[in-house]
């Protein structure tokens, strides 16, 4: 006869079963078209999945050799599968606005697969019980909501999480009787790569973070967080630590606007990524206090730790979304002390006291109340789901000009987020500006040629100007073929709107051959479209008239311009007019004038003048080594309409 096994039996016997199905299914994972694409994304879900095979043989040998049986049993944590659920509705909403969120769907799905194995794997390892649940879901929705690394690092995905199970499994204290972790695990294997990231300067190389942080602004995400946190509230009484860590942040963020007149955070008063951090990171039952008092001390010191991050961060040019993440596991070491200090003396009589007042779930609604009033309050006047005033690039220039504290900074928050959030071809711009002038920032002309480009990509004329400059000027540009749209964007701007900057720029690239084939007759076309008056379009028509290969070209109408710019010390100008009044191209020949331009041209510092005036007569025309001009002296912007 066949033996029956019991229904339990038979459900244990599929679980311990289930790492290696699972292990399977991890290989799947290569299958995906980006992994195909990428083969070090394939090669990552291999050397994964062949790891995890070579750990489950050793066990089952080991397991077979002792005569011990792998156990298992199912265990449903209500604080997982909530969590989870509030998690994945965020996720959605978020990928609602932002469609790469659900293109990540199968890699979030890889790591549940890849964690659920390890956990089962670590706990057999050290003789014990796996008791699967839906641990593995928070921990990894948490993660996917900070943090995600690029397909050829995707490697240290796994790490991270690895971390964290490992930190779970093996850094515990006594609490209440019984064993449990420290850290908040989704939290804690990314405080490391975190530290790793920032020293080594990699975070914007290796990780889409930046880009997480911009695309989470989502239209109303902090009401989603809000309702989604209600529940977690509700449920696991940790409604204080968000109370407490948000009325920290006010306070202290109308503190700094009231004493200085700016804005502590630059765009808007409450981020969705800290709103996110109140509710999620924070809030962890297993690892934050459980007295009442001990979570207003602890969601207090949230508070405070990332309003000193936020600024920290910034001065030290590290990327800010780190800011929400960091303080937390420090916090968790922390909470063993607050619960002793909350627990004894005046504080201990006075939280008993507290918890006293009502029954726990009474009291708890009581605190819930309180929270749905002050976020109401928020939304009401506008504190919340609105940017501020300093929301705006002119705001921080102006405070940057008036030498206003940490306003260079402020600018560019601002700047970047309009950038990254809005797609601000303006914005992008203003980036490309700062990292060129060098005044708030490092000197960086290939970071502001990547900046240039990214504005005249999104259309902006101010950054196809500058893109050009760039490489007309200090022979600097992103690619060739950013300057040919760049180019031809302000040629068919200069078609349509004679007299404008556009036709200087687009004649110099004809008049050089450099962007566009050397054609002197069209750079003097696009010249004369510049008007008379215009010092820089006059240059050229100077300069191309004395050219010795120059197709037979009179300048007419450009003498009061040159004579006017030579009054007020410019060289360039005194040179051409010694050789145009020495040829009579465009003015009476006047050898007079000639020798007086030509010493003025010697005394404002252009030494082949110096070199020539004692000579009868002038040589042929060349152009002066030293006229090449700065980047922003070359051809004078006019404001972007984001400044």
């Amino acid at each position: 006869m066949t033996a029956v096994l019991p229904a339990r039996t038979l459900a244990q016997a599929v679980l311990v079963k289930l790492p290696a199905i699972l292990t399977a299914g991890l290989l799947l994972f290569t299958f995906l078209p980006r992994a195909r694409e990428n083969p070090r994304l394939g090669w990552t879900f291999i050397a994964a999945a062949g790891l995890m095979a070579v750990w489950q043989l050793i066990l089952w040998a080991l397991s077979r050799r002792r005569g011990q049986a792998l156990a298992v049993e199912f265990v449903p944590v209500s604080s997982h599968y909530v969590q989870a659920f509030v998690q994945f509705c965020i996720l959605i909403w978020w990928g609602w606005f932002a469609p790469e969120v659900y293109l990540e769907f199968p890699l979030i799905l890889a790591q549940v697969v890849f964690l659920y194995i390890l956990e089962a794997l670590i706990t057999w390892s050290r003789g014990r019980t796996w008791r699967i649940g839906f641990g593995p879901l928070p921990i990894i929705f948490s993660t996917n909501l900070l943090l995600w690394f690029k397909d050829d690092w995707y490697f240290f995905q796994f790490a991270m999480v690895a971390l964290g199970a490992l930190a779970k499994q093996f850094i515990t204290w006594e609490r209440n009787g019984r064993r449990t972790h420290i850290f908040n695990p989704s939290a804690f294997g990314q405080f490391l790569f975190a530290l790793g990231l920032i020293f080594t300067g990699t975070t914007n190389e290796l990780t889409w973070g930046k880009q997480i942080a911009a695309s989470f602004e989502t239209p109303h995400m902090l009401i989603v967080i809000f309702l989604g946190g209600l529940l977690v509230q509700y449920l696991f009484h940790v409604t204080l630590m968000t109370l407490a860590a948000m009325s920290m942040l006010i306070v202290l963020n109308l503190g700094y606007t009231q004493a200085t007149g700016l804005y502590y955070f630059v765009n808007v008063n409450i981020a969705a990524p800290i709103f996110l951090g109140l509710h999620l990171l924070i809030t962890d039952p297993a690892t934050s206090p459980r007295t009442n008092l001990g979570r207003v001390i602890f969601g207090a010191l949230y508070g405070i730790g990332y309003f000193v991050l936020f600024r920290m961060l910034d001065l030290y040019e590290v990327p800010l979304f780190w800011d929400k993440l960091l303080p937390v596991p420090i916090l968790n070491l922390c909470v063993p002390m607050i619960e002793r200090l909350t627990r004894s003396g005046i504080l201990g009589r006075f939280n008993q006291g507290w918890e006293s007042i009502l029954p726990p779930r009474r009291l708890n609604l009581a605190h819930m109340a309180c929270w749905a009033a002050v976020f109401g309050g928020m939304y009401a006047t506008g504190y919340i789901e609105a940017p501020h005033p300093g929301n705006s690039i002119p705001f921080w220039k102006k405070a940057f000009a008036e030498n206003r504290m940490h306003a260079g900074h402020s600018l560019v928050l601002a700047a970047g987020a309009q950038a990254e959030g809005g797609h601000s071809g303006a914005a992008y711009n203003e980036l490309g500006l700062i990292c060129m002038e060098g005044k708030i920032v490092r000197e960086n002309h290939a970071a502001a040629a990547k900046h240039f480009a990214r504005a005249c990509e999104l259309g902006n004329v101010d950054g196809c100007a500058n893109t050009v400059i760039q490489f007309l000027f200090l022979k600097e540009w992103k690619s060739d073929a950013d300057v040919d749209h760049a180019l031809d964007l302000l040629e068919a701007v200069c078609d349509a709107e004679p007299g404008v900057g556009a036709c200087f720029l687009v004649g110099k690239a004809y008049e050089t051959g450099r962007g566009r084939p050397r054609d002197l007759a069209r750079a003097i076309a696009l010249y004369e479209r510049c008007g008379k008056d215009d010092l820089y379009a006059a240059k050229g028509l100077a300069r191309i008239a004395l050219l010795p290969d120059a197709p037979s070209y009179v300048p007419g109408g450009i003498e009061q311009t040159l004579v006017q710019a030579s009054v007020y010390g410019d060289s360039e100008s005194c040179w051409y007019l010694a050789f145009l009044y020495d040829r009579g191209l465009g003015v009476a020949k006047d050898p007079v004038k000639s020798r007086r331009f030509l010493e003025a041209a010697c005394r404002l510092g252009v030494k082949e003048a110096c070199d020539i005036k004692a000579m009868p007569s002038l040589p042929p025309f060349t152009k002066p080594r030293m006229l090449v001009p700065g980047w922003y002296s070359a051809f004078p912007l006019s404001p972007s309409p984001a400044s």
